[in-house]
């Protein structure tokens, strides 16, 4: 297992792409430039289009720390985007459950990582409008926990 060090607990961004991209579902759909870290900037020629993941830098909490000042038990909040063209809508849920199924499944890879999952949750989709075209989005929220040193 990895320590998770003060100069690393925020970088998540590859590890939960990783993750997600390994589902062949999900594969099949979006490339690894298609997942971010911030709001893509949509008329940019660099804009690899849609759909697209937006993966979120953690938020932290301290939780109690039994070790002292040696050790911080951090609980890191991860939002989770995806966002699809309106057309796309009816094929949100399997991706969707693919994206659960693949973070409920990756216990081992979290914490090679130095990180314990504790809750992955889906906080639903919905309709959005970005530059004037009409999108479809959910939303997930992933709950790690670690000690950093």
């Amino acid at each position: 297992m990895t320590a998770i060090t003060n100069s690393s607990q925020l970088v998540t961004f590859v590890t939960i792409r990783d993750i997600i991209i390994t589902n062949s579902v999900i594969a099949a759909k979006f490339r690894k430039e298609q997942f971010h870290r911030f709001e893509p900037k949509h008329k940019s020629q660099s804009f690899t289009g849609y759909p697209y993941m937006i993966i979120s830098i953690p938020i932290t909490e301290d939780v109690d720390s039994p070790l002292g000042d040696l050790v911080a038990n951090r609980e890191f909040t991860i939002d989770i985007i995806m966002r699809m063209e309106y057309e796309a809508k009816d094929n949100m849920e399997t991706y969707a459950s693919q994206v659960v199924k693949e973070l409920d499944n990756s216990t081992s890879t979290f914490l090679d990582a130095g990180y314990y999952p504790e809750k992955i949750t889906f906080d639903g989709s919905d309709t959005v409008t970005i530059d004037q075209k009409e999108l479809v989005e959910c939303k997930f929220t992933l709950i790690l926990s670690g000690e950093v040193s």
